[in-house]
């Protein structure tokens, strides 16, 4: 007896598990008639209480059977997959059939198919009306003259007109035009040395926020001149990068003491965060000065021609 109540329970196990796969998906289109090459949608949905996470849709390429897709977007429900939405276009005329195919899911252990019918639809030529789309290649000679024919004996007095009023204007403007005052050139010593006397009256009283930008200014004074005089870009540079730069040029010998002097001291304040006072300024002033002025010689030995 109980062998027998089991085998009717597995038989009834069966049959609902059959029974879960009954349910029928069909194509759904908003029309099953069409013009050729007239895009349409079509739309396969799962039923509500069949709407399950472990459905497995297919990929769909660029096509479906005769019919080209032309975008695929799938419809979700909450957090799992319902069915797809496809736009579609066919370009052959006549009774044309969308392919079925199987769609699989999984229950418990064991994967389950559905299959999906084919569904066929009637794609309209359109009428062509031959008289009246298609004509000769030439057309009927007509007689008489034409604006164009005279166009390019428009085009060129047009075209001399404009040049000659061009040139009237070109040199007109040159007449008119005054030609703008040079400003002289400013030797970049002598700059260096007007920069460095305005320093020079504002050293002796200076707050201790003033004192670090004082002499990163008389820094900045030597750096342009360096710049302006020798194209060396120094202006990024560390102290002890544009020393060792400086120690390969020959206005080492008269320069660099005072040029070693001047970044030392500057560093001391800038990092060190010392605070010299109004006699230790002059003398950094003092010692730029000497700096430039060398310089200035050296470069004057350059460019004087020697006497013999």
């Amino acid at each position: 007896m109980n062998q027998r109540f089991v085998v009717l329970l597995l038989f009834c196990c069966s049959l609902i598990a059959q029974g879960q796969t009954s349910f029928n998906l069909k194509w759904k289109t908003e029309k099953d008639t069409v013009s050729l090459g007239e895009p349409f949608f079509l739309e396969l949905r799962l039923p509500e209480p069949k709407a399950i996470k472990t459905m497995v849709w297919p990929q769909f390429a660029d096509s479906l059977g005769p019919f080209e897709l032309l975008q695929v977007k799938w419809l979700d429900s909450a957090d799992w997959r319902s069915g797809i939405l496809l736009q579609a276009v066919v370009y052959d005329s006549g009774t044309v059939q969308i392919p079925g195919f199987m769609l699989g899911f999984l229950d418990s252990v064991d994967t389950l198919s559905v299959e999906i019918p084919s569904h066929t639809m009637e794609v309209l030529a359109p009428d062509v009306n031959m008289e009246a789309d298609f004509q000769d290649i030439l057309a009927n000679p007509d007689s008489g003259y034409h604006w164009h024919e005279f166009l390019p004996w428009i085009a060129l007095p047009a075209f001399l007109v404009l040049l000659a009023l061009a040139l009237w204007l070109i040199i007109k403007k040159r007449k008119q035009t005054k030609p703008l005052p040079t400003a002289p050139k400013i030797d970049p010593f002598d700059a260096a040395i007007e920069a460095l006397n305005r320093l020079k009256k504002t050293q002796s009283n200076l707050s201790e926020e003033q004192i670090k930008e004082f002499y990163t200014q008389t820094v900045d004074v030597l750096r342009e001149l360096v710049d302006r005089v020798y194209d060396l870009d120094v202006s990024e540079m560390t102290s002890s990068e544009w020393l060792a730069i400086w120690k390969r040029r020959p206005e080492q010998e008269i320069t660099g003491k005072e040029l070693n002097y001047v970044l030392h001291i500057a560093d001391l304040v800038k990092f060190a965060k010392q605070q010299p006072g109004a006699t230790e300024r002059l003398q950094l002033i003092e010692a730029a000065e000497a700096f430039v002025l060398a310089c200035r010689r050296y470069s004057q030995t350059l460019t004087t021609p020697s006497h013999e």
